[in-house]
């Protein structure tokens, strides 16, 4: 398995290769760094992968593209992966199944940046021509868990957070021979609360496997909403093997200004939440935490972590 979680300011976008699969969740984009036109595109093209005819326009596949939620900053990217990537398998919080009342359907309506582009563009230009099932493209090293929908909008505790679009996000975990990694989404430590609780009232799906998931233990965690306060969750620790990752938290960071209150938590950074075991460590001190305002964070099939500002440094590393 390997994973590169970009460096896109305070939105998300990661990439992720276990063996035959490829797979990206979320595709937000940096001020002046596309995720699709300076990354897989140039990696594709130097591994002469073929391109394939869809409408007209030459597109190079992949396995499966996972959409925690639909919020912008999740999204940016959405418009140059439609113009050069087809995935087999899209999959975000749904919106076309049938019935109509469908549990599982997202509220459109709730979507506090419904009227962005890229939402708009996902929704109205993306999602009318594809199923989307909730699956994943690799069962024996995926696994998916969320709220339902339906639930969260109905769910007076959750409607204190204000967080709907944030807590319909889709959680994804991924198991390699050498490592694992956790996608928990911008989901808000009240719903991870009730994802994770056996007494929650909440329809979800996924939550046994979950638990068992993180039972067996979380080397890399990619830090719920960017890391904020807001969605720390002791909840989402107790569950792990010894109450904390393994090797690092990983920070996909959000910019904040004087006296923001939306604050990267610094328990993500210290013993109590991470072993440290991971090759920044060194003798001088371990390191529990990397944010990837330091660069593209890359990890390879052992588990080994590179950072670099240079896309083409982490292109380079995906080829060896």
């Amino acid at each position: 398995m390997k994973v590169v979680v970009f460096n896109v300011g305070g939105a998300l976008s990661s990439y992720i290769e276990i063996g035959n699969i490829k797979l990206m969740v979320d595709v937000g984009s940096g001020d002046d760094f596309s995720p699709v036109k300076d990354f897989l595109v140039p990696l594709f093209e130097r591994r002469g992968y073929l391109q394939y005819d869809y409408n007209g326009l030459k597109k190079y596949r992949i396995s499966q593209l996972i959409i925690s939620h639909p919020h912008k900053d999740h999204l940016s990217d959405i418009q140059n992966f439609d113009d050069h990537i087809y995935p087999f398998l899209l999959t975000t919080p749904n919106s076309n199944s049938i019935p109509k009342n469908n549990p599982i359907n997202i509220n459109w309506n709730a979507i506090d940046s419904k009227d962005d582009e890229n939402v708009k563009y996902l929704r109205t230009k993306m999602l009318p021509r594809r199923a989307m099932p909730f699956k994943v493209a690799d069962t024996t090293t995926m696994s998916l868990a969320y709220l339902y929908p339906r639930s969260v909008e109905n769910s007076d505790s959750l409607k204190e957070d204000n967080s709907y679009t944030n807590d319909v996000s889709l959680s994804v975990f991924f198991k390699g021979d050498k490592y694992s990694v956790f996608f928990p989404g911008d989901i808000q430590k009240q719903a991870m609360h009730e994802l994770l609780s056996d007494e929650s009232e909440l329809s979800q799906n996924g939550r046994n496997k979950l638990k068992a998931r993180l039972k067996e233990g979380v080397d890399f965690l990619v830090c719920p909403h960017h890391g904020l306060k807001s969605s720390f969750s002791t909840d989402l620790f107790s569950c792990m093997k010894d109450g904390k990752t393994n090797k690092l938290n990983i920070v996909s960071e959000k910019p904040t200004k004087k006296n923001d209150t939306r604050q990267v938590d610094s328990r993500y950074s210290t013993s109590d939440y991470c072993q440290g075991n991971n090759n920044l460590s060194t003798n001088e001190g371990p390191v529990y935490q990397r944010k990837t305002s330091n660069g593209h964070i890359f990890i390879d099939d052992n588990g080994k972590v590179s950072i670099s500002p240079d896309i083409e440094d982490i292109i380079d590393l995906f080829c060896e």
